[in-house]
């Protein structure tokens, strides 16, 4: 590959102001030499000059462009939906490998959408299975049932319509009017029951309650006393038992089981002992026989002598509690009216009227037929009671008759929609989570663990620092004549003295105007670049390059120097037999030494070069041609 003069890439970056002040100095000689050389002296003889033979050479032809170095590969990642950031897993200055996850949002209600979607992806293959095989029998049955009952509501709206229009019969009136009749009376009652409140007992009531406590007073002293004769009793049976108990006990083979621990009354299996002891397989005497029987009948007597007692007192605590009841009737007669009792009755009342409203509301419904809106609600229940019909037998034939290619073909798009929704649900898990998209390093971080951020946002920026490539801004005038793979050299600000190999990548054709300047955009690749080396470029380093553009091959070709300009001709001084002649040329292109000649001269001539040579005066010297830039 040709190599660019490296002091071109200098003379065009920090040092261009420099370059300016020697041109400025070097025109200045050039121009006191060549009058001495041409027009000071008095000939040609005693001038100095040096030459140039004219050869073919090869030119090459170069512009050069500042350019910037960036990161080959360089990304603000940002996470796919809105969410609070959970964790960062890098920092900044991490070196991350391809696919890496290294930040992520919070996703448990992601999560949970994804299981829902599955979920109903399942359920929907299921189903999708159940169509294909068709309904079961008790699908069939239940389908039946649904038939039959929808039925069944039908005839129901469609009686409870006729029975509408055909008017309330002759029972529906009785209990109309019968409703009618005993609101009336309860509201009665409760009027009464106020008034009675308010207006306070009579002398008639006041005189039934005294009696009643009277009456309550005797039954009491009654009760008493025939609790007072039920003990005597008691008493009497007791010592009546214990006579007859010592009379048997007195008794020939009576039975030891009921003198010994002899107790009142005797139980039940000693009373059944004793009528067995005297039975006809015993052959007991007549005297153990009468004795037996008196002391059977003596605990009978005794038993209910005591339920007579028991009863007795039972009946003292009734009056006692009738006797109180009577008191707090008359008390509550002679006291004043509560508060509470006369609102409650005053609530009675109100609920009575209400209710006899109610009451005769509905008998002059009766009386007075169907309203339109009651026919139109009972026609639009049948109506809806045929659509439930037809509906349930539809389903019920459909069922039967097994599924159809549209039903199949229906629930597999449903199963299409929710398998859609899972890879929804997985995109939006995934979404929340940042992963690398090749190898590289963390060159930013703009998030942090808590914050809220939107779709979209940048968050981490990765770049590739060992991976490099130049961005260039080109001149108008030099756009034509760069093409992608031209290559050239830069030398960065930053590390000055070595030249860096370039070759061009891409031509952005869309142009930037600053200020009445156009300029472009090119991108070129470092070649031969070492990303281990201690000095390197990295992204952000500004630099000046020089880029091959063309390149000419055996072409002749003169110092640039040697040309001067005279109006609008360019004219080279040529030595023809130790004289010297001005001689019109045509030139054509040229690199920072040489211009080619298209006509004018011809090769093995000698052209003056201007500047006083370094070797004797007045001597001639001859300069081969440079090769151009190498």
């Amino acid at each position: 590959m040709s190599t660019p003069d490296i002091e071109a890439i200098y003379g065009r970056s920090r040092l261009r102001w420099l370059l300016l002040l020697a041109l400025l100095i070097a025109a200045a000689v050039v121009a006191f030499l060549a009058y001495r050389l041409l027009f000071a002296g008095d000939g040609a003889a005693k001038v100095a000059f040096s030459t140039h033979r004219v050869a073919t050479t090869t030119i090459r032809s170069t512009i050069t462009a500042s350019g910037v170095a960036e990161a080959a590969e360089e990304t603000a990642l940002s996470f796919g939906i809105p969410g609070r950031v959970s964790s960062i897993d890098v920092k900044l200055g991490d070196e991350v490998k391809a696919g890496q996850e290294i930040a992520h949002l919070e996703s448990s209600d992601l999560e949970n959408q994804l299981a829902t979607a599955e979920a109903n992806l399942a359920s929907a293959r299921i189903r999708l299975q159940q169509i294909q095989k068709g309904a079961t029998d008790a699908e069939k049955a239940a389908a039946e049932k649904t038939a039959v009952s929808a039925q069944v509501a039908l005839d129901t709206a469609l009686n409870d319509q006729k029975e509408l229009l055909d008017g309330p019969s002759d029972a529906e009136l009785a209990a109309a009017e019968d409703k009618v009749k005993k609101a009336e009376s309860a509201l009665l009652v409760a009027q009464n029951d106020l008034r009675t409140l308010q207006e306070g007992p009579s002398d008639a009531d006041l005189a039934a309650a005294e009696s009643k406590v009277a009456t309550a007073q005797s039954n009491l002293a009654s009760a008493k006393s025939g609790e007072q004769s039920a003990r005597a009793g008691v008493q009497s049976a007791e010592a009546a038992l214990q006579s007859a108990a010592a009379t048997y006990c007195d008794t020939d083979d009576h039975l030891s089981s009921v003198c010994k621990n002899f107790t009142i009354p005797l139980s039940g299996s000693r009373v059944a002992d004793l009528n067995d002891s005297i039975g006809p397989d015993e052959n007991p005497s007549p005297a153990l026989t009468a004795a037996a029987s008196a002391l059977v009948k003596a605990n009978s007597a005794y038993l209910s002598a005591i339920a007579a007692r028991d009863e007795a007192e039972a009946a003292v605590d009734a009056a006692v509690a009738a006797l109180q009841a009577a008191h707090d009737s008359l008390d509550a007669l002679k006291a004043k009216p509560d508060p509470e009792d006369v609102a409650a009755a005053e609530a009675a009342v109100a609920s009575a009227e209400k209710a006899l409203e109610a009451a005769q509301l509905a008998l002059d419904e009766l009386r007075q037929g169907p309203t339109a809106s009651a026919i139109a609600s009972a026609q639009g229940a049948v109506d809806s009671a045929r659509a439930n019909l037809a509906a349930a037998v539809a389903a019920r034939d459909e069922l039967l008759a097994g599924p159809t290619r549209e039903d199949v073909d229906l629930q597999v798009q449903q199963v299409r929609l929710a398998e859609l929704a899972v890879e929804r649900a997985r995109k939006s898990l995934a979404d929340a989570a940042l992963a690398a998209p090749f190898d590289g390093t963390v060159g930013t971080v703009k998030i942090g663990v808590g914050d809220v951020v939107a779709a979209a946002t940048p968050a981490i920026t990765l770049l590739t620092p060992n991976a490099v490539r130049i961005k260039l801004t080109l001149g108008e005038t030099d756009l034509p004549t760069v093409k992608v793979g031209q290559t050239g050299l830069i030398i960065f600000d930053a590390i000055q003295g070595v030249p860096y190999q370039i070759t061009i990548s891409k031509l952005g054709l869309a142009p930037e105007i600053s200020q009445g300047v156009v300029t472009y955009i090119a991108e070129a690749d470092l070649t031969r670049f070492d990303p281990n080396a201690d000095v390197r470029p990295a992204p952000g380093m500004n630099g000046a390059a020089v880029v091959n553009t063309g390149e000419k091959t055996n072409v002749l070709a003169v110092p640039s120097r040697a040309i001067r300009r005279r109006g609008e001709d360019q004219i080279v001084e040529v030595v023809v037999d130790g004289k010297t002649e001005t001689r019109v040329i045509q030139t054509g292109t040229g690199d920072a030494t040489n211009t080619e000649i298209t006509s004018g001269l011809k090769a093995g001539e000698l052209v003056v070069l201007p500047g006083v040579p370094s070797s004797q005066e007045g001597a001639q010297q001859e300069e081969e041609i440079p090769g151009g830039i190498r």
